[in-house]
């Protein structure tokens, strides 16, 4: 009944979208909003979860990390694929990221979220990052925090913090054509500011005992979910495979894979299951992800990073 539900929610928007030559933000395609009172105002103890690919959404989130650690609360973090989704609904307070993922929160950061138990009365918190300004950043973060009201928890704040792209069908081993670096490389001392008031106003909103009302509104990003933005982009992506004589065996590529879709025995990926999110390329130090678009070989992320000599510049609360 849901996927039923669900279909004719899609079409009715697409159906109404046609009808318009263009999209008004103005329509709300649903409100976010506490379903349950929200259980304490005080937080003893909070998790700060992320799921990151390049790093940069683990930046953010540890940033969180510290500034609750300096208001004495007792953090749970690290990546969500790595955490216990049973022991989530023990704390006061739960503050998930995610990059924004072809418009949308990633697929497996929602399954993990729904995975998790009831969280009855618990603030939560969301945030996101994004490489670029059309991002639908705001509903991509809406799409984790309608998960956990689902759960019965009680949303008290989402936040998006824009990021150097890390979109690698930009970087082209040869192309001396990317003149597209964002300077200052971000995020910056400025966002980690940003980062830091977030925090603030998270444990703000839950002493005050207020809660946030949330509206995704339907926007040409996304509408453009609705048509498979990844799977289209796959088409253009040719000779995805491990390289032999480049590959050390370090699995950082298996381990970055959110999909188990690559076999180092083989030295091949399974271009069925791949949601190219290029965690493996951006996180190959040895060059040992052949990816080519358009008959052009791809480089992953840090090497764009180092051909072009941009380095970030770590806040005070991670340089120890």
């Amino acid at each position: 009944m849901d996927n039923r539900r669900c279909f004719l929610k899609k079409s009715a928007v697409i159906a109404a979208v046609t009808a318009f030559p263009v999209l008004p933000s103005c329509i709300t395609l649903n409100t976010i909003e506490a379903q349950v009172p929200l259980k304490s105002k005080e937080i003893k103890n909070a998790a700060v979860l992320w799921y990151s690919q390049s790093g940069n959404t683990e930046k953010c989130g540890k940033v969180l990390v510290k500034t609750f650690e300096k208001k004495g609360i007792k953090v749970i973090y690290g990546d969500l694929r790595d955490s216990d989704a049973s022991m989530v609904p023990t704390v006061d307070l739960i503050v998930i990221g995610s990059p924004v993922f072809y418009y949308d929160t990633p697929d497996f950061v929602k399954d993990f979220i729904q995975s998790l138990p009831d969280i009855s009365g618990i603030p939560v918190a969301a945030y996101v990052t994004f490489g670029g300004p059309e991002g639908n950043q705001h509903n991509a973060g809406c799409s984790m925090l309608e998960i956990l009201v689902k759960k019965n928890g009680v949303p008290v704040g989402l936040e998006s913090f824009m990021s150097i792209s890390s979109y690698s069908l930009s970087f082209k081993e040869n192309d001396a054509e990317i003149k597209t670096m964002q300077k200052p490389v971000l995020p910056d001392q400025n966002t980690y500011k940003k980062v830091r008031e977030y925090a603030g106003f998270i444990l703000s909103q839950v002493e005050k005992g207020s809660t946030s009302k949330f509206k995704r509104t339907l926007t040409l990003r996304e509408f453009s979910t609705y048509f498979g933005p990844e799977w289209w982009t796959k088409l253009t992506v040719d000779n995805h495979h491990i390289i032999e004589q480049n590959c050390v065996g370090c699995n950082a590529c298996v381990e970055k894979c959110p999909t188990d879709s690559i076999d180092l025995d083989s030295f091949s990926v399974n271009t069925d299951s791949c949601v190219l999110c290029f965690g493996c390329i951006n996180n190959c130090q040895y060059q040992a992800v052949n990816m080519e678009s358009n008959n052009k070989k791809l480089i992953g992320f840090h090497e764009y990073m180092e051909k072009n000599n941009l380095k970030f510049v770590l806040p005070n609360e991670l340089k120890t």
